[in-house]
Formats: C-alpha cells, structure tokens, sequence
C-alpha cells in the first residue's frame, strides 16, 4: 500500500500566538523532510492566492471566519524545486493549482513548460510533479483578476457560467501542456454551444461572451 501526504501551511493563531511565514515554511520544510524519511509518495500541498485576512473586510467576504492566512503557498513550482533539494525520494504535488485567476490557463501552462526544462536540467532528478487544477479554492480568489459576472444575464446564470469557464481554461491549458499551438478559434465553444435553446438576443450574448472570454481569463 502507498501512501501520500496533504499540506495546508496555514497561518493562524495558536494560543494568541500568530508565527512568522518563515516559521511557517521552517516548519513545513520538517515535516516534508520527515515525510520523506518515512515513505510517503507525494507530498499534496495546497494552493492559495490573495490574503484571507483582507477578503473579510470586503462587502461580501466569502471565508468571514478565518483567522490569519488560510494557506501560504501561492506557487507549486517555485516550492517544488526546494523540496526536491531538501528530499530524497517524495515527489510534489498542487492541491490544487487555480488555473483560471492570475493569468489564466496561458500564464499556467507557461509555468509547467519553465518548470519542467529547469527540472530536467539535473540528469539525476527523476521525480515528478503531480498537477492537480481547479477554478479555485474561493471564490474571493478569482475576483480579484476580473472573473466575474458582467452583467445581470451573466450574474443570473453565473454558477452555471462560471463552470463553463472553467472547462474552457481546462482545454486551453491542457493542449497548451502537450505542446500544441492554439488560437481562440480552436477552443470549443462550451458557452455559446450550453445556450443554443436560448432566444437569439440571448445567445448573441453568449457568443460574444465566449469570444471575449480568453481575455478575461488572461488578464
């Protein structure tokens, strides 16, 4: 049986005491170090982006509750090259990276590519890192990069489009992963093609919603 392990890095009050980021990396950097030492097969960390603590100031904070900083690490690569160096077998792992806000699925799979040459330079690494993606752990998270509804149709439909988007950054960011070269024009229309029952001012709407989508997504 194989076993992996999940790490948060969350910064929060313990007994009134809030520790540093770098109380908190020292202190993740152990336990992966242990982990390692102990067999675990990949070490599963989560992602977050923005501060938790700020969100709950805002007019509709999404996380009202939350003491401190829900999770430190906002980027799987850069953390990745620093475990490998620190470890010996444990390999990495996003849980999970958000491939919608900051960039969008282009800025993302352009991570992957730099990622993977700067990995494969060491001839003697052979450890992988395990993606795993999603549109975000928060909905406070993609706000702030404009992935929002823009109006009131897309606001009344939003948990639907909202989903749509998603599988929309899904295509792009896999075929960007496998080397393919795309425009917005090879990219399926999930949205319009969702909304083809609806009345034609309405799928307009949609259709000039999906052409402009790739923009959202990237800025």
């Amino acid at each position: 049986m194989k076993f992996d392990i999940f790490f948060s890095i969350s910064q929060t009050p313990v007994d009134s005491y809030l520790p540093t980021e770098r109380e908190m990396f020292e202190n993740f950097f152990e336990q992966v170090i242990a982990a390692d030492e102990l067999g675990y097969e990949t070490a599963w960390i989560a992602e977050s982006h923005f501060s938790t603590q700020a969100q709950k100031s805002h007019r509709h904070p999404v996380v009202p509750h939350w003491e401190g900083e829900v999770g430190l690490n906002a980027d799987i690569f850069q953390l990745s090259h620093l475990i490998f160096q620190k470890t010996k077998k444990i390999e990495t792992g996003s849980a999970v990276m958000n491939i919608v806000c900051n960039g969008g699925p282009i800025a993302a799979a352009e991570k992957v590519a730099t990622f993977c040459t700067l990995h494969g330079m060491n001839p003697s690494e052979k450890r992988k890192i395990n993606l795993g993606f999603s549109a975000g752990r928060f909905e406070f998270m993609n706000r702030v990069t404009g992935i929002v509804p823009r109006n009131s149709f897309e606001e009344s439909v939003w948990p639907v489009l909202k989903g749509k988007i998603f599988i929309e950054a899904i295509e792009i960011f896999l075929r960007l992963c496998k080397g393919e070269e795309i425009s917005s024009e090879d990219i399926s229309h999930t949205i319009a093609g969702s909304l083809k029952k609806q009345k034609s001012s309405r799928k307009t709407g949609a259709e000039n919603f999906f052409n402009q989508s790739l923009v959202l997504m990237t800025h």
